[in-house]
């Protein structure tokens, strides 16, 4: 087996990339040339290297990391990746050694103690991440729905619970429209209603900002959508979709409790995975979903009606970390002695503690329709 060349690889290699990334079954949309271009602009610092068999393009990983504070350290954060031959173990092995080098290379300037990876690789661990350990937070949700787009429409639809059907057939009678944007102005119909059902539920909301930072570097490629139920000219809910490769997925969602008799939410639903069958993709995900039941669950609220929706379950192993001890030790012992004496923690930061996150709790939340 020959060695792959590892290399940082910039933006002239963006439509090579996109097409790997997006047809690679364990990576998804955060591996994507315009995720990266969000989080810059939400303050990360992003860098690509690829895996390259003489000189073409055969893996290899999109990393971020949030500048952490003095008192802090930070990982190394690979969402949604990397990108590698997974089954081909000799061929992954020697890529998260590369990777891991570099990694832990990095550690020795920056206050970086580990790198965070999230391969979408179904449970058990596989034996390449024996040494790796479960991070204490994932970055994109372990279980989740998935919907099988190849069936025709029809076909679909009949597959719904009978409520469902009738509940969507209900908002198509009182005539709710979806509409399908990407104007930037179109951020100030979603926002309020996603503010609004933060509020209610209790969750994080992101500030306007970052949908705006959002909007500006997918929505010129095609890779996000806003999704608006009207009514009577009234704007009642609204999604963000994304579209990447094969797969559509529901990213952020809010909702208006006006107007709830005409059942909006079906409607948006069910034009988001059309909008999704047009665009070319294969399946849908409803990213996060509760399989337990529990009403504590951070997706209790809503599992229940994208259960509807007839898609399958889907778990994966969610993120897991390589601890650079060595590092982590140097910086503790620092921390310590400039503490004076005191003792003192070495907080650890991630995505999921900075700011504007990689994936955020709220992500996948939005009123369940009546």
């Amino acid at each position: 087996m020959s060695a792959w060349e590892f290399a940082e690889i910039g933006a002239e290699w963006d439509a090579e990339w996109d097409a790997l990334a997006s047809q690679s079954p364990a990576a998804g949309f955060m591996q994507s040339s315009a995720w990266a271009a969000f989080k810059r602009a939400e303050g990360y610092e992003a860098t690509r290297f690829g895996f390259l068999e003489a000189g073409r393009l055969r893996g290899g990983a999109s990393l971020l990391l949030y500048p952490p504070s003095a008192e802090s350290a930070a990982f190394l954060l690979c969402p949604e990746g990397p990108v590698i031959p997974w089954q081909d173990v000799p061929r992954a092995r020697e890529c998260l050694r590369a990777l891991s080098a570099y990694a832990e290379e990095a550690a020795k300037t920056r206050p970086v103690v580990g790198l965070r990876i999230e391969p979408h690789l179904s449970p058990p661990r596989p034996s390449l991440l024996r040494n790796w350990t479960r991070a204490p937070v994932d970055l994109t949700p372990v279980h989740t729905l998935v919907v099988d787009l190849t069936l025709p429409e029809a076909e679909q639809r009949r597959r719904l619970p009978a409520k469902a059907r009738y509940n969507l057939a209900l908002s198509e009678r009182a005539g709710v429209q979806v509409v399908c944007s990407t104007k930037m102005s179109d951020w100030q119909r979603f926002y309020p209603l996603f503010e609004a059902t933060a509020r209610r539920q209790g969750f994080f909301a992101e500030p306007y900002g970052f949908f705006l930072n959002l909007g500006a570097a997918l929505f010129p490629g095609g890779e996000a959508a806003l999704l608006l139920a009207e009514w009577e000219g009234q704007t009642l809910a609204a999604h963000v979709v994304i579209f990447y490769g094969h797969r559509a997925t529901y990213l952020y969602g809010g909702s208006s409790p006006l107007a709830r008799q005409v059942m909006p939410g079906y409607a948006l639903y069910h034009a988001a995975m059309q909008e999704a069958r047009r665009r070319g993709c294969l399946e849908y995900d409803l990213f996060g979903y509760d399989p337990f039941g529990h009403p504590n669950h951070l997706y209790a609220g809503i599992s229940r009606f994208k259960s509807h929706w007839g898609g399958a379950r889907r778990d994966s192993l969610g993120a897991y970390d390589l601890l650079f001890y060595d590092p982590l030790a140097d910086r503790i012992i620092r921390h310590w002695a400039g503490a004076s004496g005191t003792t003192a923690a070495v907080s650890l930061t991630s995505a999921s503690t900075s700011p504007s996150s990689s994936s955020s709790s709220s992500s996948s939340s939005s009123d369940p329709p009546s």
